[in-house]
């Protein structure tokens, strides 16, 4: 059951006559098989109804209205007529009546009308079928011309407080029946009166609404139908055709033109008055519209489905509030809807774009890139232009996506001239630098090709925020980049070139981004680069290291490369080193590359021997130019170095006594710095009145020349160790008690292990001091002779 109708007939029957074969009443007649789905529901809800005291009273037949019904239910749907026929067919008996119902299960088949308008159609039958196959009906030209919208309207007009009944009436219709609401209650004689009302009521309702909202007329008792609308006379409405009933019904007395009180719903109100004052025909295409958008609902979108609707019928112009739901349906309505409306809606924005705000525009954009408002399509975007130009230039706001090209042919080059011409002026017309970035965006956006001569000289002030402000600029994709940035790059050069403060200001901000392009830039500015490169840190190792690398074969180019490099802070050690390996004959390094090394030479209470001896390398292939005073500290340690040198080698005793004095008088600093090698240098030379001298002048050697001494005597086996203890331990420099225990233990060891030969050599050294120092050698040989011989008898090859 598609497109069409299938028909039922009931009667009463004679026999063989109707379905049953048997007489009485039954369905007489069905078009198909099919219908028979429907026969317990138009059998329950829409026969016709001939009154009881009518019949019993004999009334002329033709004082019986006739009925009309209809009912949705379980995914069918039925109409029908019905009229009485009086008596029996097999007898004399009253109550023989007829109904010709049509029945389906495609809403289509109703095509754009509701079921009111069916009434008095030319398709209803009033008599039984030939056979028990009655015709199917489909809908024909000018089917419910009777009942249509302007006759609706012409009816609603012409009664007694019309436009306040059909206030009342559609909001009732709209939930009459529905769980917790009233049922809608016609009370009147005149059928077609009944009708016109229902007609003019449920044309103002969706269509699907309509459709399943059923109705009797007329009902014998209204309790006894339970169909949400009822239609009965007066004579049977009882109770509950008082309009302050308390039974469940909102009554509308159409004889009296009283109703019970109802508060008008908004889209009542929207769609009677503009049906009673506009062409009702293209009001109830519109409501239909707004029903079939997919606007409408229950969360506050009614009125936007109605601005839909009449935009899309009536060509009215959306209030700005419903523009943006309204535009986003053209990309994603029903589809047939959007085919059928959408092109007319769509040029009715784009005839005033410049009325939307800034949201409509980007929808109508987007609309007029799908080839929805052709020929309109530009002055969308030239709207939108100006609107996110002015949202630019007062707030500084812009959005960076790039907009999806206009169909063919609906850009052509006087748009771009426009457009050009109103981002110049936007850009020239004095706005502060934010602004002015944000226009430079807009242009991005849009793909406007501005022109640099013509913004020239407005750029400048921007330009120079951009120097200060680095991190609030981001050029990607900036129309004329490549010159805003030369000019950039022209000003922070010449911030560059005034002081090394404004250098290492101008550094801090630019060197990530300045740093890939370093050879475009002049030497001011590559300083200040590499200079905030190696200071902030986060890439020193890799940066020191690949421009020195690249620079090792000129020797000009290394020395500015390193003194770029470490002209905002100082290099490590490690990177000095580096220096020493990479650098090219020729290279000189400026001076305050090696202030932190010069200042530990020359000025350091605790001199570092790292940096000394660094010092030395880097002076010696001329690396560094070392001032008169690091000159002086280096010859100082240079003239300790030899000493001690030569000293090691063991030079006679007036030479060593020389050395000796010579390292006297070398500054405390130097003598701490090189302490090691100085006790070891010490403990292998024996000249007592020097050494005397040089420990009362550097006290501090005392503690480190003892822990030598120790560790000679026990490790060694020369003779100079033992006896340079044996004169410390006697008394020589005034060592402490705790320090000369440490040397009589050790030297005790060292006596019972050294051979005659040693023993006598160490006493011929202390003779050379005094007999008396001889003698009290002897004696301390003496005191360890046992022990000696017993040590000689465990090691018998022990004796040298």
């Amino acid at each position: 059951m598609t497109g069409h109708f299938e028909t039922l007939v009931y009667t009463d029957c004679r026999q063989g006559q109707g379905l049953k074969g048997s007489a009485g009443l039954q369905f007489q007649s069905r078009s198909a098989d099919a219908a028979a789905a429907a026969e317990t529901l138009v059998r329950d809800h829409l026969l016709y109804e001939p009154p009881s005291r009518w019949m019993a009273d004999r009334r002329p037949v033709e004082q019986y209205p006739p009925s009309f019904a209809h009912i949705s239910s379980n995914g069918i749907l039925a109409t029908a007529t019905g009229l009485y026929l009086g008596r029996e067919a097999n007898g004399t008996r009253e109550g023989n009546q007829l109904t010709h119902a049509i029945v389906t299960t495609d809403p289509a088949s109703y095509a754009d009308l509701r079921p009111a308008q069916l009434f008095q159609a030319g398709f209803w039958s009033s008599a039984p079928a030939p056979t028990t196959q009655s015709d199917p009906v489909r809908l024909g030209d000018g089917v419910g011309s009777d009942h249509s919208p302007t006759r609706a309207q012409a009816f609603v007009l012409d009664q007694p407080r019309g436009r306040e009944t059909l206030l009342a009436l559609v909001s009732a219709l709209a939930d009459a029946g529905r769980p917790g609401r009233s049922r809608v209650l016609f009370v009147g004689d005149d059928i077609a009166s009944i009708v016109g009302w229902l007609v003019a009521g449920t044309l103002l309702l969706p269509r699907e609404r309509a459709l399943e909202l059923g109705f009797k007329i007329f009902s014998t008792d209204p309790a006894r139908s339970a169909l949400p609308v009822v239609a009965v006379r007066p004579e049977f409405a009882g109770p509950a055709g008082r309009i302050d009933n308390p039974l469940g019904y909102a009554v509308f007395d159409l004889d009296r033109h009283q109703h019970t009180p109802i508060e008008p719903t908004a889209w009542a109100r929207r769609w009677v008055d503009l049906f009673l004052t506009e062409d009702p025909r293209d009001v109830v295409d519109a409501l239909g519209v707004a029903a079939a958008s997919g606007l409408a609902g229950d969360d506050g979108r009614d009125e936007t489905a109605a601005a839909l609707g009449l935009a899309a019928i009536l060509h009215r112009l959306p209030e700005p509030r419903h523009a943006e739901a309204i535009v986003e349906w053209l990309r994603t309505g029903p589809e047939g809807l959007r085919h059928a409306y959408g092109p007319d809606v769509a040029d009715l924005f784009a005839e005033t774009p410049e009325r939307w705000p800034q949201r409509v525009l980007v929808l109508l954009d987007e609309v007029g890139c799908d080839g929805l408002v052709p020929g309109r399509a530009a002055d969308v975007r030239l709207a939108l232009i100006i609107s996110e130009l002015t949202d630019a230039r007062l707030r500084g706001a812009v959005t960076d996506r790039r907009l999806p090209p206009l169909p063919a042919g609906e850009w052509h080059p006087d748009h771009s001239d426009q457009a050009r011409q109103l981002l110049t002026e936007a850009l020239t017309s004095g706005v502060p630098p934010q602004p002015f970035e944000a226009l430079l965006r807009v242009a991005t956006r849009f793909e406007v090709d501005v022109r640099w001569s013509d913004i020239a000289e407005a750029a400048e002030d921007f330009v120079r925020y951009w120097g200060d402000h680095p991190r609030d600029v981001r050029p990607a994709g900036f129309t004329c980049r490549d010159r805003l940035e030369e000019r950039l790059q022209a000003v922070l050069e010449a911030r560059a070139r005034r002081s090394p403060q404004d250098r290492a200001e101008v550094g801090d901000g630019w060197w990530r981004s300045l740093l890939p392009r370093l050879k475009t830039l002049d030497f001011a500015l590559a300083e200040a680069v590499l200079g905030a490169a190696v200071r902030h840190g986060d890439e020193r190792d890799t940066v020191v290291k690949r421009y020195l690398t690249a620079s090792r074969n000129d020797p000009d180019d290394f020395s500015w490369v390193a003194g770029a490099l470490w002209s905002q802070s100082l290099p490590t050690t490690a990177e000095l080193e580096l220096v020493l390996d990479l650098a090219p004959k020729g290279a000189r390094l400026p001076d305050r590359v090696f202030w932190k090394v010069t200042e530990g030479v020359t000025r350091a209470a605790v001199a570092d021997r790292g940096l000394f001896d660094l010092c030395h390398r880097l002076v010696v292939p001329g690396l560094m130019t070392p001032s008169a005073r690091v000159a002086a500290a280096l010859a100082e340690d240079s003239e300790l170095i030899d000493a001690l040198t030569e000293l090691r080698q063991r030079p006679n005793d007036g030479r060593s006594a020389v050395l000796l004095r010579r390292l006297r008088d070398c500054p405390a600093r130097l003598i701490e710095m090189r302490q090691a090698e100085v006790v070891t240098a010490l403990s292998g030379v024996v000249a007592f009145l020097s050494l005397d001298g040089l420990l009362d002048r550097h006290p501090g050697l005392m503690a480190p020349f003892v822990d030598r001494l120790v560790e000679a005597l026990t490790t060694e086996d020369g003779e100079a160790p033992a006896v340079l203890a044996f004169y410390l331990a006697a008394g020589a420099g005034a060592p402490a008690a705790q320090q000369v225990a440490r040397l009589e233990q050790a030297l005790g060891r060292w006596m019972i292990r050294s051979s005659g030969g040693q023993l006598e050599r160490a006493g011929r050294h202390l003779a050379l001091h005094g007999s008396d120092w001889r003698e009290s050698w002897q004696r301390y040989v003496d005191a360890y002779s046992s022990r000696r011989r017993m040590y000689r008898l465990s090691h018998p090859f022990r004796d040298r």
